[in-house]
This record gives C-alpha cells, sequence and structure tokens, in this order.
C-alpha cells in the first residue's frame, strides 16, 4: 500500500492539541499498520476521540491563508456532542472513524448529493499520517458510494491567495481524483480574497 502525505479533505481545520489522549495510551508509529485500521460509523462514545483526531492533524497556524474552521465543533467534545445528531450525523454530514486497537486513528465526513457523495472532510493526526491510515478512509467512503449506487466520490481542497494549493491536492491525485475545476464560493471568500476551491471527483465504474 503506498503511504498517504500529509492529507486533509476540503478544510483545514486543525491545530496540534492533544488534550484527550490518556497518558500511556499513544500509539507508537512504528507499529502502525494501516492493514490493522478498520472504518465504521461513528457513534457518540467516539466524540473525544473524534476531537482529537481534528485537534492534531497539523501544526498551528500551517493552515493560514488555506481555509480553517475556526466554528467547527469538531475542535471540541461538549460542541461536537450538542452538534450529534443519531446515529452519527453533524451539521448535515455522516461522519466515520478509523479505528484501531480500540483506539481512533481518523475520521473522514460525507455528504449525500444525489447522484454523488461528498467526501467533505479527512483527519489524520500527525503522528500517524504517511502510514496508509488515509487512503482506507477514502477507499471506504468509495465503497459506501458504490454500494450506494454513486456515480462519483467529489471531494474539494484549497488554492491560497498566492497561487499555492493546499499539499494534499497530489495525494488526491494518486488516488485518481481529477480535477474538474476552480471555483470562488462562501467557504473561500470566508477564508479571504483570492481564496479558490478546487473541486475534484472520481468517476465510480458499475460493477
Amino acid at each position: 500500500m503506498q503511504p498517504d502525505p500529509p492529507i486533509t479533505g476540503r478544510m483545514a481545520r486543525y491545530t496540534t492539541k492533544m488534550a484527550w489522549w490518556p497518558a500511556g495510551r499513544s500509539i507508537q508509529v512504528n507499529q502502525v499498520r494501516a492493514g490493522d485500521a478498520h472504518v465504521r460509523p461513528a457513534i457518540r462514545a467516539d466524540a473525544p476521540g473524534i476531537v482529537w483526531v481534528s485537534n492534531s492533524s497539523i501544526l498551528p497556524g500551517e493552515d493560514a491563508g488555506f481555509g480553517g474552521r475556526l466554528d467547527s465543533p469538531f475542535h471540541d467534545t461538549s460542541a461536537l456532542l450538542s452538534a450529534w445528531r443519531d446515529p452519527n450525523v453533524v451539521q448535515g454530514e455522516e461522519v466515520l472513524v478509523a479505528e484501531m486497537g480500540g483506539r481512533i486513528v481518523g475520521c473522514v465526513t460525507v455528504e449525500d448529493k444525489g447522484r454523488e457523495l461528498e467526501l467533505v472532510n479527512i483527519d489524520v493526526p500527525l503522528e500517524l499520517q504517511g502510514q496508509g491510515i488515509g487512503t482506507i478512509l477514502v477507499q471506504s467512503v468509495e465503497e459506501r458510494a458504490r454500494a450506494a449506487g454513486k456515480q462519483a466520490v467529489t471531494a474539494g481542497t484549497s488554492r491560497n491567495a498566492d497561487g499555492v494549493a493546499w499539499r494534499s491536492l497530489p495525494w488526491w491525485q494518486h488516488l485518481g481524483y481529477r480535477v474538474t475545476h476552480e471555483e470562488e464560493n462562501a467557504w473561500t471568500r470566508s477564508i479571504g480574497p483570492g481564496a479558490r476551491e478546487i473541486r475534484m471527483r472520481k468517476d465510480l465504474p458499475a460493477e
């Protein structure tokens, strides 16, 4: 399996707070094998682990100019639980997690767009990036989309005002996602003048 580079989906919404993970329960990077992870629908009890993942995916300030979501409930356990709608929906997005050894090691959110499934956001902690966990999350989303009869999985990332694309773009392309267009929208306007969203798509051939 090809290792993952540092990743994020559309929303680069992270800091490196490590508030939740208890001492003595860390996963050693040299012990991680992506094949040990499995993806499942999230449950309410996963909220602390999801917040830890969301808050430990990039360095502080690294997403400046690319589009953080400072108001995201994924930064705080109480806010996430308040926004949670059973079984596993937050702000209209279905939440899935990658779990390994009883611990949350990744998170992805998706939104039904009719003929397509939108992969809205994907998080893997910095210390576990490059191990293939992100690839497993994306493949799981694709499998769910295919099983639901969707034509494609869509996603987006950002380009800052200087014309620089967020660093995950080559990774998405490696996974078979093609750039369809770039656009300004409410999200990019919240980032600042000149920011654009790079829209991507991966068609799913009928089996």
